[in-house]
C-alpha cells in the first residue's frame, strides 16, 4: 500500500469522510478490489458538476464493505466516489420527486441543479438514485426515485421517518437547507473539531506505523519535534503512551471500527 499518503489533500472533515480513509487502509478491503476486474464495470459519466454511475451485478461484491460498490483505495478525500449503503448509514435522507408543474407548494423544496457543490449520483436498477453531495465541512447522501434518474431538473422534498436514525436524518436536512439557501460558505464544525483531531491523529498514526515509523517518530508527528524533544524521556513516559493510544486507535479504526462512523451526525 505504498500509495498511502498523510492525510493533507482536500477531504470531507466529517465521519462519513473519515470512515472512507480507514477503509482504503483496510488491507482486506485493498486485496478484495484488487481481485476485482473492474474492466467489467461501466465507466462513470462524468458530466459538469456531477458524475453518474449505473449500478451492475458484480457491485454486490462491495456490500461486505457497506458500500454500494467498489472504489479504489488510492482514490482520496472528494476525489473517491463512495456510496455507502442506506442501512449503514442512518443518516441518509430519503427524496419525495415531483414532475413538472407539480411541486407543492412552500418552501419546502429542493432541485439538485441548484445546488452548487459536487454531485455524485449511483442508480440502482430498481430506479432509485442515490446522490452524494459533498465538500469539506459536510456530507449529505440522498435516495429517492426521480422520473428520469439521470437528470437532476426535479424538485424533490425530503421525508423524515421516526425510526431509528430520526435525529441524523433531522440534521443533515438542516445542512441541507443551509447548502440551498447560503452554499457552501454557510456551513461551520459544530464542535466535531475534537473528534476529528483524534481521527486524524489515529490516520497519521497508522500510516507511519504502517511505513516501519517508531512511537516517536508517531509522537513528534502529532506533537511536534520541539516538544517531544524536550518531554521524550528515557522510555518515552507520556508522549509514547500518547503515541500508542494513537496507533491502536487506528489499527481498530482500519480493522472495523470505521463502521461505527457511519450512524454519526453527519458533521
Amino acid at each position: 500500500m505504498a500509495w498511502l499518503t498523510d492525510f493533507t489533500g482536500p477531504a470531507s472533515e466529517t465521519y462519513a469522510g473519515y470512515a472512507w480513509e480507514y477503509l482504503r487502509r483496510n488491507e482486506d478491503y485493498c486485496k478484495a478490489f484488487d481481485g476485482f476486474d473492474v474492466s467489467e464495470v461501466a465507466e462513470p459519466t462524468h458530466l459538469p458538476g456531477a458524475t453518474y454511475r449505473h449500478e451492475q451485478a458484480r457491485d454486490r461484491v462491495a456490500h461486505k464493505w457497506h458500500l454500494e460498490c467498489f472504489e479504489a483505495p488510492m482514490n482520496a478525500g472528494l476525489d473517491a466516489s463512495i456510496i455507502w449503503r442506506q442501512e449503514a448509514f442512518p443518516g441518509s435522507l430519503f427524496a419525495i420527486f415531483h414532475a413538472k408543474g407539480e411541486e407543492p407548494a412552500g418552501s419546502g423544496t429542493y432541485n439538485f441543479h441548484d445546488l452548487a457543490c459536487e454531485k455524485q449520483h449511483f442508480i440502482k436498477t430498481d430506479g432509485t438514485r442515490i446522490s452524494v453531495l459533498k465538500s469539506s465541512k459536510y456530507w449529505l447522501q440522498i435516495s429517492g426515485k426521480p422520473c428520469d434518474p439521470e437528470s437532476e431538473e426535479e424538485a424533490f422534498s425530503i421525508m423524515i421517518s421516526g425510526t431509528k436514525g430520526a435525529r441524523r436524518r433531522i440534521d443533515a436536512l438542516r445542512q441541507l437547507t443551509s447548502l440551498a439557501r447560503s452554499g457552501n460558505e454557510g456551513f461551520t464544525l459544530n464542535g466535531r473539531r475534537k473528534a476529528f483531531l483524534k481521527m486524524r491523529n489515529g490516520l497519521k498514526a497508522y500510516d507511519i506505523k504502517q511505513a516501519g515509523g517508531s512511537y516517536k517518530d508517531v509522537a513528534v508527528a502529532l506533537f511536534g519535534t520541539s516538544y517531544v524533544a524536550m518531554n521524550w524521556g528515557p522510555d518515552g513516559g507520556f508522549l509514547k503512551q500518547r503515541a500508542v493510544r494513537a496507533c491502536r486507535f487506528g489499527e481498530r479504526m482500519v480493522a472495523q471500527d470505521y463502521r461505527d462512523l457511519l450512524p454519526k451526525k453527519t458533521i
